[in-house]
């Protein structure tokens, strides 16, 4: 009895392959979590990769589909034939027209530059209205317009709201004003006091350095600067195209019915009414934009994607029917 209690005791000894079986399974698990770790960076970068490649890829159509708008908007606006006009019986500039390719869309519209906002030329009552229009308070358009005329002007000494060299050097980037009149569009947003309009509207569709007249053409008026002079109401908008498409040139009765006399009284020292001809200005500019993969709708209600696309504006000045000189390419994918 003593013994077999005894045996009930006896420790059996660890050999070293179960000592170290433990040991392995940890290892196995670990090197397994190596593994998946791994391969799904593996499958997360190739993913990733494709994505990149895919967005190229797209990115490059849409570019060629915006140059496509381009060609189209040259051939129409130096030929004007009728095999391209596309079910529409006239050409009209800052009328948007949109066509469909199979590998996607593109928009485009073309405008005499005299139908824009001129920032070294253009009175500055125009500029009040416009930046009230933009919902600016007085203290902001004064900042902003006295600033302009500092920047234009050729001394160091501003005006009461304005800005010259001081203010520039200050800024966290700083840079030096010009001193002199405005080179580009684009300009306007180095203005001191224009900040708070970034993003609002694209200044290569309101501004212009080649309308000496200081008005603007109401005959070639870009999206924005119609919905500028018809403060965004919609059917005047509709009116204006319908009567672009009827009369082609219109008159300043046909301003006043279009935008109501109020509107009309406050804008119509600054409208003019020259037709669309190389002969009233020979500087033209042409939007196009171009969306990879987009189809045309099924029906007219339905609303097109929202797919990023290339965006192309250039400046030319029309030199004859068959010349033109290329003075600016601006490109941006939104």
């Amino acid at each position: 009895m003593q013994r077999r209690k005894y045996l009930n005791y006896i420790a059996y000894p660890v050999t070293g392959a179960n000592r170290h079986r433990g040991f392995a399974l940890v290892v196995v698990i670990v090197v397994l979590l190596l593994v998946s770790f791994l391969a799904s960076q593996l499958i997360l970068q190739v993913r990733t990769e494709h994505q990149i490649a895919f967005n190229v890829k797209n990115r490059s159509k849409s570019h060629f589909l915006s140059e496509a708008g381009l060609n189209v908007a040259l051939f129409r606006l130096m030929d004007s034939p009728e095999d391209v006009v596309l079910g529409d019986d006239t050409f009209l500039h800052g009328y948007s027209y949109t066509n469909y390719l199979n590998t996607g869309k593109f928009s485009y519209y073309v405008t005499n530059e005299s139908g824009k906002i001129d920032l070294n030329k253009a009175p500055r009552r125009l500029l009040e209205l416009f930046l009230e229009y933009q919902g600016l308070e007085v203290e902001q358009i004064e900042t902003i317009i006295d600033s302009l005329l500092d920047w234009q002007d050729a001394d160091d000494l501003h005006r009461l709201n304005g800005a010259e060299l001081e203010t520039y050097q200050e800024l966290a980037d700083p840079y030096i004003p010009k001193n002199g009149s405005l080179d580009d569009p684009g300009d306007f947003f180095l203005i001191h006091g224009t900040s708070v309009l970034v993003g609002k509207f694209d200044p290569d569709e309101v501004f212009t350095i080649h309308n000496s007249s200081g008005k603007i053409n109401f005959n070639s008026l870009t999206p924005a600067m119609l919905d500028f002079l018809v403060e965004g109401d919609f059917d005047r908008k509709q009116a204006y195209k319908e009567a672009q498409q009827l009369y082609i040139t219109l008159n300043q009765a046909m301003a006043r019915q279009i935008l109501g006399d109020e509107r009309y009284d406050e804008i119509k020292d600054f409208l003019s009414f020259s037709p669309n001809t190389a002969q009233s200005n020979q500087y033209y500019s042409i939007a196009a934009y171009g969306q990879a993969g987009v189809k045309p709708p099924e029906n007219e209600d339905e609303e097109p994607p929202t797919v990023p696309g290339v965006k192309i504006n250039v400046l030319i000045r029309l030199e004859s029917s068959i010349r033109y000189q290329l003075l600016s390419w601006k490109e941006k994918y939104a």
